[in-house]
């Protein structure tokens, strides 16, 4: 009896071995996608305040357009001349330009009027009042294509960081899946012993019993798959919000 207790041990620290084993193999799977989560988030930060500010420049620079078209419609006969001129304005000389309106559908038909007028009569965007406003929108037309740059290499490789996660995530599946099917295996092997049959087993300590049972405590599985679920969801989330390049 004795020699089979003794054998009942030398399984069981067999088996524990090998889901020790199995156990750092998720330790190791669950840091390196916390690692690349946090890479996933610093790109879609960054993307998202790239764009942010792209959208920003370029609220302004549709507001300094829209400032200079007012001066000069005050000015000159800038909306009889542009209507005539331009070439969006050819294509839809339905639409009325008035001053002071805010309307986004001829945001570009403005921008293409207030640049054709200044290529026709050049003397005006000289002047002091033009001068101000035309260099500032050309600081911003610098930053904003600066800041395209980075939201594209942002985006570029947030691209790849994305592509990444399914097989890694499907690994660390698999090795969950593996320890799971590993232990239940290893105790209905170890219950299937003489030794954990016997009376004498009945009878020992839980000391004595420990001894040929498989200690799972410390092993926080349940912890480590809400963690790889919780990511997982975290993946997708930003994969629905797709990537788009700026030109």
């Amino acid at each position: 009896m004795i020699f089979r207790k003794q054998d009942a041990i030398r399984k069981r620290d067999e088996y524990q071995d090998a889901l020790d084993f199995s156990h750092e193999g998720i330790k190791k799977m669950s840091k390196h996608l916390n690692g690349m989560n946090h890479k996933l988030k610093d790109y879609h930060a960054k993307v998202k305040k790239y764009k942010k500010d792209i959208e920003a420049d370029e609220e302004e620079k549709r507001e300094l357009y829209a400032t200079v078209n007012n001066l000069l419609v005050s000015e000159t006969n800038f909306e009889k001349e542009m209507l005539k001129t331009s070439q969006k304005g050819k294509k839809a000389s339905k639409v009325i330009i008035k001053p002071n309106i805010r309307d986004s559908d001829v945001d570009d038909f403005r921008i293409n009027a207030v640049q054709e007028y200044f290529d026709k009569y050049p003397e005006y965007a000289t002047k002091s009042t033009y001068k101000k406003i035309l260099d500032k929108i050309e600081r911003i037309e610098a930053g904003i294509k600066e800041t395209k740059k980075k939201y594209n290499y942002s985006a570029s490789n947030l691209g790849k960081e994305l592509d990444y996660w399914p097989k890694n995530i499907m690994h660390a599946k698999d090795l969950i899946k593996r320890f799971k099917t590993q232990k239940k295996q290893f105790e209905e092997k170890l219950n299937k012993m003489r030794y954990v049959k016997s009376v004498a087993f009945k009878l020992a300590s839980e000391t004595e019993k420990d001894k040929v049972r498989i200690h799972d405590l410390y092993y926080r599985l349940e912890e480590y798959e809400n963690t790889v679920n919780k990511l997982e969801e975290e993946y997708k989330e930003v994969k629905r919000e797709g990537i788009h390049k700026l030109n």
